[in-house]
Formats: C-alpha cells, structure tokens, sequence
C-alpha cells in the first residue's frame, strides 16, 4: 500500500529528476550573449541566433514546471481521493519520461545530423524543430527514419525554422 511518506519520497525524485534533466540539457552555447558599446551612452545588446529555440524551451519549461505545481497541489491536497492522487503522480512520471525522452531526441539529432533542434513529446506525438535556413523534405525523412530507429512512436512531425 502507497503511504504519504513512499508518494513524498518519489515526487521528490521525481522532481530531482526532472530539473537535473533541465540543468544537463542545458547547453553553455545557447545563452544569451550581451556586448556593449562602450561609445554609446544606452546599451546595446546582441542575442545569438538561438533565440528561437531557447523561446521555445524556456516556453515549454514553464508549461511544465505549471504542470508539476498543479500535480503536486493535488497529491498535497487533503480533499483528493487516492485515484485521484495516483493519477497525479502517474502524470508526473509521464512528465519525466517526456523531459528524458526529449533529451535524448536532441542529441541523436545533434550527433546524427549537425542540427540544433527543438522536440516536444506529448503521448505519441513527437514534434521536432529544426534550426535550419531551408526546408530539406529529405532531411527530414531522415531525421523521422532515424527517430523512429530509436524509439517508436505513431507521429513524428519535423518543421524548419
């Protein structure tokens, strides 16, 4: 039988998990990059071509980190039933698997094709943005084919930014 103490216990790994994830999957060359002028009086600041995928990242980090706050206040909650609670956590688990899914995509992308990438999992859906100039159908049957090496899932959308 689940106790208060076992459900803690494993949120809070799975929490561990989850940011650990966030802070491995974080890559230094991503960052903003800021310079200033020191002829000009107001600053001037240069962001790197990333913004778009960084937007995005920092877009789905936060859906995510509202998804945990909203799980986690329904296992705290006292007036939850138990379905309800394990329901909670069993999405919480989900989530995690999603983040390590995610991460794992990236860098077989990374690895395979040279490209930075943006994936989103959500159930059997994956969706993959490319940080590339020009829309390549073959490289993204490519990158679908060898997606799909790795890991099986119905739906694989690539889109080019």
């Amino acid at each position: 039988m689940i106790n208060r103490q076992n459900i803690w216990f494993t949120f809070l790994c799975s929490i561990i998990l989850v940011l650990s994830i966030v802070y491995v999957s974080m890559n230094p060359d991503s960052s903003f990059h800021f310079e200033i002028d020191d002829n000009y009086d107001d600053s001037e600041f240069v962001i790197s071509n990333d913004t778009e995928l960084v937007a995005l990242r920092i877009q789905n980090d936060e859906e995510v980190m509202e998804s945990i706050q909203r799980l986690h206040d329904t296992i705290l909650d006292s007036t939850s039933d138990f379905s309800q609670k394990n329901e909670a956590f069993d999405q919480l688990l989900a989530i995690s698997n999603n983040k390590v899914l995610e991460q794992k995509i990236e860098k077989i992308i990374k690895e395979s094709f040279s490209f930075d990438s943006f994936v989103k999992v959500n159930g059997d859906n994956i969706s993959i943005i490319l940080k590339s100039d020009k829309n390549d159908y073959n490289l993204a049957n490519n990158i679908i084919r060898k997606v799909n090496e790795n890991v099986s899932r119905k739906y694989i959308t690539v889109k080019f930014h």
